[in-house]
């Protein structure tokens, strides 16, 4: 993705014109405060588990917090790539969908690095 803190920027922004604090967004998404503010600096990127909490939250979509998928860098990989243009494009039951497989296919990476050692 790109180096700039678009996505921070842009995140600020919208919790403020909908007239919410750090704290009160953070709460409301069930992340710590400086979790939020950590991503408004463009410290930290965000889990797709938490950017999916704060999107619900904000009742927005991916493009209005700058993450433009189109501007992703030739260099990055492919798959990665390909998998945020789907995401971006699911509806909210495809996405927990999606979620889910992801939960379970750690779950079995889990397992498997237990019984490989």
């Amino acid at each position: 993705m790109t180096n700039d803190n678009t996505f921070g920027k842009r995140l600020q922004q919208i919790r403020k014109q909908k007239g919410l604090t750090q704290e009160k967004l953070a709460e409301l998404a069930g992340v710590h405060e400086k979790h939020i503010s950590k991503l408004e600096l463009g410290t930290y990127k965000p889990s797709f588990d938490t950017l999916n909490k704060i999107l619900k939250v904000l009742d927005i979509g991916v493009n209005e917090v700058g993450l433009d998928l189109a501007k992703v860098s030739v260099n990055d990989n492919p798959f990665y790539i390909k998998s945020m243009q789907i995401l971006n494009n699911a509806t909210e039951q495809e996405l927990e969908f999606y979620y889910g497989l992801l939960k379970q296919g750690q779950k079995g990476s889990e397992i498997f690095a237990i019984q490989n050692k």
